[in-house]
């Protein structure tokens, strides 16, 4: 059987797309409210969705990174060092130059990421791991492994909410469409899906791909600092650990949502509700009374069982049986 006109090749899983994701999440919700229903309560709901969403807007900057076929593993650097800066120098000189300043170093770590991938061709888990440990150190260094509570400004944005929703949320559903329109309705978007698909075929066509790296590795490290500081204004007072939980369920988020590590064409939709699976099955297994070291076993089962799924093609199954004569007596 041919493929229709427009159609890709190759078989691509429903419930590797936004529709499984939706399907299985809404499944944990209900079977939450089976086993655990403290968890589902409206009180939990409250406390899971701002948390949700901060994990939401890094894990759509990791979405990115994993479209243009890398990993960035210097978001929880970046995430920590963003709530440090924003809470310190906020408290002590207005959180807008706060603001200011970790925009500011964010773009400046996305070039460097980028430039370090693209011209020096270092391995994106070595470049971005170093860089991590980088900012983790700058982030220690700058407060003495001292807290200091956020402005009340950014406290209040992230604990408030508008219409009955967490800012929070909002501001992550805000992030979904604006990234959802740059990388399918922009030539942006349709470059960062050649480059992660096959760079050197982008090249041949005129494509930049150093550039587009880079492009992409600020704008995932400028998710990462938005989400850095909303963490903080949500916690009222993080520390130099602040972003290092947040690694692991950025990219279990941006596997379950259907975006393959491969690279090329990526489900950011997908990636956000996969932010609410992680955070709720997370719940659900604190609910439990399981330790919370328990929860990264569970991410670590979550990420291979997702890209075990994304690699399986059914039609192996029949394959064998294709083409084989009947042979009659």
């Amino acid at each position: 059987m041919t493929d229709k006109p427009g159609q890709k090749r190759g078989f691509r899983p429903v419930w590797n797309g936004t529709m499984s994701v939706v399907v299985i999440t809404v499944a944990l919700f209900l079977l939450s409210w089976i086993i655990a229903p403290g968890s589902v309560s409206g009180s939990a709901i409250d406390s899971l969705l701002p948390f949700a969403g901060i994990l939401a807007i890094a894990a759509v900057g990791q979405t990115v990174v994993v479209m243009l076929r890398g990993i960035d593993l210097s978001l929880p650097g970046m995430m920590t060092l963003a709530a440090l800066v924003s809470s310190q120098y906020g408290a002590a000189h207005g959180i807008f130059p706060a603001l200011v300043i970790v925009a500011v170093v964010a773009v400046v770590v996305g070039v460097l990421n980028g430039v370090v991938v693209s011209a020096f061709s270092v391995t994106p888990l070595v470049a971005t791991l170093a860089m991590n440990t980088v900012l983790l150190g700058a982030a220690f260094a700058y407060t003495g492994g001292t807290p200091t509570r956020a402005p009340q400004g950014v406290a209040d944005f992230a604990l408030h909410k508008t219409a009955g929703v967490s800012n929070t949320v909002w501001l992550a559903l805000a992030l979904v469409a604006i990234t959802v329109f740059a990388t399918g309705r922009t030539a942006w978007g349709r470059h960062v899906v050649a480059v992660g698909s096959n760079e050197w075929t982008a090249r041949a066509a005129g494509v930049r791909s150093a550039r587009v790296k880079i492009t992409g590795y600020v704008a995932a490290a400028l998710c990462y600092s938005g989400a850095g500081v909303l963490l903080a204004g949500y916690v009222s007072t993080p520390n130099t650990n602040a972003g290092v939980s947040y690694l692991l369920p950025a990219i279990a988020a941006v596997v379950v949502g259907g975006t393959a590590l491969t690279g090329g064409k990526g489900n950011i939709v997908g990636t956000a509700i996969g932010a609410l699976f992680l955070s709720q099955l997370t719940q659900l297994v604190l609910s439990l009374g399981a330790p919370s070291s328990t929860q990264f076993l569970v991410q670590a089962i979550v990420i291979a069982v997702a890209v075990a799924a994304q690699q399986f093609d059914p039609r192996r199954l029949v394959r064998p049986a294709r083409g084989k004569k009947v042979v009659q007596a």
